[in-house]
């Protein structure tokens, strides 16, 4: 219990540090709350009718069937707007085009489409674009979702492939503008909530990283510090009680920054989609991913860093895998390459689980209390792993004293 005490005695003595990360975390919130209303473009307007006209929508297009059913699905997006073949453009190409908004959209027909349609088996078209939470892009790709649905009922009615295209294409768009309601201010603001609730806690891995890594644990590396150190060697304790309550001490600071943004999500978005149905998502999630950082920041403070060191190793991890796993871009614009070695890093499993949750990520996961649980596990794996290796590395330098 006095090694547990004795570790925030010495966040006390470092408090500015702490002092300037969590004001760091307040300018972002308070950043993300202030811009969220302009991000989701909602109008302050009470409820009234508008139109948009999508007849302008850039697509590039490749088609890989070369079936009836793939023709008929460029002729419907060729009502769109302007239409482009594209067969050559690698992967990287296509995500820079959508990124800078030289097109709206890039969607491929797999191969064997048509075949695998009319045998009724599973298989959907890839879609790709630079904003595809918008009603604009929702609209367009239900409007082609359907084109497909309705080819498929008639060609289970026995029509052939040639007049259930052109009867497909006849019943799916009469005139390619659609009407948009605008919501109350109440609504309105209630999905500006949300965004800004789903950046905030998006960004809470880069945040608790800074926190942890940063702040507190320049405490446990002045505490492993000779003059201190050897006071607490000659106290009547375990060396082994030392890590132990270094980790009890990183673990209730990291409880105090679950609570703070559980308690925010809930005030500021409680009544939200992602709040009233998955909340419970967001706090188990909250948990794990404070466990695995409060693990790296228990491993980095092994070593006697400077304040400079600990700030370099700390923002370069930080950087990097927010980089990577989709907290500073989407996701769905990393290359699959980029997206493969995601996998691998702790980050990529937090970010994962809030994109579920949230409709307007825009990376189209369904939720699954396994998968969810699945994602949560890898966190947990990945903080036992580095609270084991941080407890190799203090026993390891123990034999050597």
């Amino acid at each position: 219990m006095q090694l547990y005490k004795n570790f925030f005695k010495l966040i006390k003595a470092n408090k500015y540090s702490v002092v300037i990360a969590m004001l760091i975390m307040v300018v972002y919130a308070v950043a993300m709350i202030s811009t969220a209303p302009y991000v989701v473009n909602k109008d302050e307007e009470s409820a009234s009718v508008k139109t948009a006209d999508y007849q302008n929508l850039g697509v590039l297009f490749r088609d890989n069937d070369g079936s009836e059913l793939s023709a008929g699905i460029r002729k419907l997006i060729d009502k769109y707007g302007s239409i482009e073949d594209d067969t050559t453009s690698s992967e990287e190409s296509i995500n820079d085009i959508l990124y800078f908004s030289l097109a709206d959209y890039f969607i491929e027909v797999p191969e064997h489409f048509q075949e695998k349609i009319d045998a009724g088996e599973e298989i959907a078209l890839s879609y790709s674009s630079h904003s595809q939470v918008s009603g604009k892009t929702f609209s367009f790709v239900n409007d082609i979702d359907s084109f497909v649905n309705i080819y498929r009922s008639y060609r289970a009615m026995g029509m052939d492939a040639h007049d259930a295209v052109e009867k497909a294409l006849d019943m799916t768009v009469s005139e390619v503008t659609f009407g948009v309601v605008t919501e109350k201010k109440e609504v309105q603001q209630t999905d500006a909530h949300e965004y800004a609730t789903y950046m905030i806690l998006n960004y809470f891995c880069f945040v608790c990283m800074w926190i942890m890594g940063m702040s507190i644990a320049s405490a446990i590396i002045a505490a492993n510090k000779k003059d201190v150190s050897s006071r607490i060697d000659a106290a009547p304790v375990k060396p082994g009680q030392k890590t132990w309550s270094q980790m009890a001490g990183m673990m209730t600071c990291a409880i105090v920054l679950v609570i703070i943004y559980t308690v925010f999500s809930y005030i500021y978005a409680g009544s939200s989609s992602m709040m009233s149905k998955y909340g419970w998502v967001v706090i188990l999630n909250l948990i794990t991913t404070t466990f695995y950082i409060s693990g790296f920041a228990l491993l980095i403070s092994n070593f006697q860093l400077t304040p400079g060191t600990l700030s370099l190793i700390c923002n370069a991890v930080g950087l990097s895998m927010s980089f990577l796993c989709g907290v500073f871009v989407p996701f769905y614009f990393m290359s699959s390459g980029v997206q493969a070695v995601a996998h691998f890093l702790p980050f990529f499993w937090s970010t994962k689980i809030l994109n579920t949750i949230y409709t307007g990520s825009g990376m189209n996961y369904t939720f699954s209390v396994p998968d969810i649980l699945g994602s949560m596990g890898v966190q947990i794996l990945f903080g036992l792993a580095f609270i084991m290796i941080a407890y190799v590395i203090r026993k390891a330098k123990q034999g050597k004293a």
